[in-house]
């Protein structure tokens, strides 16, 4: 059953007077301003039964000025439209990963998560790249999805205005642009690697964004940033190791390391950020970038699941977590009518660039509303957004702080 967005609304405006967390929150302050409204209704909307906005929403500019989102499972589709208040779903799939067993070509399964152009024609994007070693004989000894998984980050491109997409070979190495430094991990119960790249932002001539890597051996969990002058070659991107842009990562189907800890990278902020970020926004005006990320946070013994902003001058140094709104998040034991949320995306629809990598003082946060059925999530997933207001908390607008170089 359907919970009506009144009921909706009203729980995230009694969440969003929930106090800050920590002795210094964020600088930059969201608050909403209005109901949850649906983008997306897969019980009505849906082309396929898979057609669920599974990873954050991402929008982009073409050419001719029309709007496109993803937010899509690993066949990704896409939204379209004259503007981001007024899109439409689109059944065509714009990019699918072949379910390859042959794990060095980085081509099992793939979700279009980070989106950067220009110019509205060249659209480039990172993917969440899962290898699935439980389908390859002989590769995984546990043979289960989660202690079989490697996660890893590859680089798309459409050459068509995001009609289509394709792996990014670059310079011919191939699309890896994060992977472990080891032989493929067969002494863990769970998932390891690197997932879920941010959108992609510019700053000072070069391309950011954020991956989540899980703890494993050499390589600590938390929130990493990755840096390329040149989108066009994966294998430029370089990772924070905890003072400089150094760690280049390795492919370890075709190279072995000499040391593993040279090509792991540094989390940042991981005391302060300890889930994946869901997007990164520049703020206009300043030079604070956003992240919104889902979190449960405890504060004076009172804990609270939802959705958190967090800002930072640098990508590296970040504040302590504000709630922006209250809710039930994907893993947790929660089986209200209100269901649960997950990948969280911040977006204005007046943004400047082609690619909505920056904000104004009226945005949405956009987030995938999970419809339970006896208390378990179902392909029943909804695209919602709720609209928000930004503030520099009491402070003017003005530029100041130092990137890391």
């Amino acid at each position: 059953m359907r919970i009506g967005l009144a009921m909706i609304a009203a729980t995230l405006q009694l969440a969003a007077t929930w106090p800050a967390l920590g002795q210094e929150g964020a600088s930059v302050r969201l608050a909403i301003s209005g109901p949850e409204e649906m983008v997306f209704d897969w019980a009505t909307q849906a082309c396929a039964k898979s057609h669920v906005p599974d990873a954050p929403a991402r929008a982009f500019r073409d050419g001719n000025g029309q709007v496109h989102l993803i937010a899509s499972h690993n066949d990704n589709r896409r939204f379209s439209g004259h503007d981001l208040n007024h899109l439409k779903p689109e059944c065509a799939v714009i990019y699918q990963a072949k379910k390859s067993n042959d794990l060095g070509k980085y081509d099992d399964m793939g979700w279009i998560s980070g989106i950067w152009t220009g110019d509205g024609k060249t659209v480039y994007a990172l993917a969440h790249m899962e290898l699935r070693g439980n389908r390859t004989p002989g590769l995984c000894n546990n043979k289960s999805y989660s202690s079989c998984l490697l996660n890893t980050v590859t680089a798309l491109v459409s050459g068509d205005g995001g009609k289509s997409f394709a792996p990014e070979t670059g310079q011919g190495a191939g699309p890896m642009v994060a992977n472990l430094p080891y032989p493929f991990p067969n002494d863990r119960k769970a998932r390891v690697g690197y997932a879920n790249p941010t959108n992609i932002i510019k700053r000072d001539g070069w391309y950011y964004a954020m991956v989540f890597a899980d703890g494993y051996r050499d390589q600590r969990r938390g929130n990493c940033v990755l840096r390329t002058r040149d989108l066009g070659d994966p294998s430029s991107w370089r990772a924070w190791d905890g003072k400089a842009f150094t760690v280049q990562f390795l492919d370890p189907f075709s190279q072995q390391a000499s040391d593993a800890r040279d090509h792991v990278c540094a989390p940042v902020s991981a005391s302060k950020i300890g889930r994946m970020i869901g997007s990164l926004s520049e703020y206009q005006g300043t030079d604070e970038v956003i992240a919104v990320f889902g979190d449960r946070r405890t504060k004076e013994g009172r804990a609270a699941s939802g959705i958190y902003v967090s800002t930072s001058k640098d990508l590296v140094n970040w504040s302590e977590p504000r709630l922006v709104f209250e809710a039930p998040l994907l893993w947790e034991d929660n089986c209200g009518p209100q269901g649960r949320v997950f990948y969280p995306s911040l977006l204005d629809p007046e943004a400047k660039t082609f690619s909505f990598e920056d904000t104004g003082d009226r945005a949405y946060i956009y987030y995938t509303r999970y419809r339970l059925t006896g208390c378990k999530v179902t392909w029943d997933r909804d695209l919602v957004r709720v609209p928000i207001t930004i503030s520099l908390g009491g402070t003017a607008k003005g530029h100041g702080g130092g990137r890391p170089q």
